[in-house]
């Protein structure tokens, strides 16, 4: 595994004070409440999309788990090919520059 994220979102309060980063082969996701990061690989990215807030209007209630405040902000919405929890809802700091450079990785492939 490459140790050189792509990018790394900074810590802010409406994520909880976890990072969210993109590598070249896989994003890692922290989650306190898991007690872990959630490290999901490149291969198991069906898509990826920056979701309005929920008082922006019907699209921005996300179903799946929630890392953070993703839901009152506008966030990332990350949905698997595997798992149990195949959609997953996250803030980082630029949900927008986050996605980009995503769906770059994934182009790759």
């Amino acid at each position: 595994m490459n140790d050189t994220p792509l990018y790394a979102s900074k810590r802010t309060a409406r994520s909880l004070w976890q990072q969210y980063r993109i590598y070249r082969d896989r994003l890692e996701l922290e989650a306190w409440i898991l007690l872990h990061a959630v490290v999901v690989p490149v291969g198991e990215i069906r898509a990826i999309e920056v979701r309005p807030s929920v008082f922006s209007g019907r699209k921005g209630l996300t179903w799946g788990i929630k890392l953070d405040f993703s839901d009152l902000c506008r966030h990332v919405l990350l949905s698997k090919s595997r798992g149990l929890f195949k959609s997953i809802a996250f803030s980082p700091d630029e949900p927008e520059k986050f996605v980009e450079i995503c769906s770059s990785i994934l182009a790759d492939r």
